[in-house]
């Protein structure tokens, strides 16, 4: 075996080893550096656009959300995530948060909520929790595996399937300590930003409504997420804690 033909092995080896001590770190360590969790949540999200209808040219959609992603980008923790929130022209009532900071508000929606900023403010903020708090990252790391973060690290592998893989994690449920987080931290973004915070007890509420009449609508927003009763009561426990009070909640 001629010497050169080792290189891949030993950056394989090189790369098992790196991921081995951050794993074994502790202290929250990541695999995924900042500038690739950036990159990766790029690619991803623009397959996920291609394949989801592409961005909305709805003019009044577009300028809502991006009045929304004016106000609230500066008051996320960390706000060192270049942001990029997007409407996407798809029907469904959801929302997407990739990692790095790609967020899509769907069209649906925003038709849904009647284009109420302080109830879109909340979704996107708990969409931006996602980014700052790393759910979507770790989830990457945790769900990938070895073999997808060395292939990223190095540079290799299939990158449009790694893209898509992503963008399916990101559709999936985060877990209820992770969902209830990004509750919390969406209303304090949207406190910040000076929208009502209260306006996410309607957008629960809502979403609690459309799961009793349309049971069978796999799209919902949240649907495989902690019950809608324990985050309303999450919610509405959190507002009174912080003294908050508005249209839709005064204790």
């Amino acid at each position: 075996m001629r010497p050169r033909s080792l290189y891949p092995l030993f950056a394989l080896l090189l790369g098992c080893l790196l991921l081995a001590v951050l794993a074994g770190c502790g202290g929250g360590r990541r695999l995924i550096s900042k500038d690739q969790e950036i990159s990766m949540g790029r690619q991803a999200a623009d397959q996920f656009e291609r394949e989801n209808g592409g961005q909305s040219t709805d003019p009044a959609a577009v300028q809502l959300v991006s009045r929304i992603a004016a106000r609230l980008v500066p008051v996320t923790k960390p706000p060192d995530y270049p942001y990029d929130i997007r409407v996407l022209n798809n029907r469904e009532i959801n929302a997407v948060a990739f990692p790095g900071g790609r967020i899509y508000v769907f069209s649906g929606l925003i038709k849904h909520f009647d284009s109420n900023p302080d109830k879109i403010a909340w979704v996107v903020g708990h969409e931006a929790a996602h980014v700052a708090r790393q759910h979507a990252v770790r989830r990457v790391e945790r769900q990938l595996g070895y073999e997808a973060i060395i292939a990223l690290i190095f540079n290799k592998g299939d990158a449009p399937q790694i893209a898509g893989a992503v963008a399916s994690l990101m559709l999936l449920d985060y877990g209820r300590d992770n969902e209830l987080e990004a509750d919390r931290y969406g209303l304090t973004y949207a406190h910040a930003a000076g929208y009502d915070p209260t306006a996410a007890l309607a957008v629960l509420q809502g979403f609690q409504d459309l799961q009793k009449h349309k049971p069978s609508n796999l799209e919902i927003m949240f649907m495989t997420h902690p019950g809608e009763d324990t985050r309303i009561n999450h919610v509405r426990d959190y507002l009174k804690n912080q003294g908050w009070r508005g249209a839709y909640y005064q204790p």
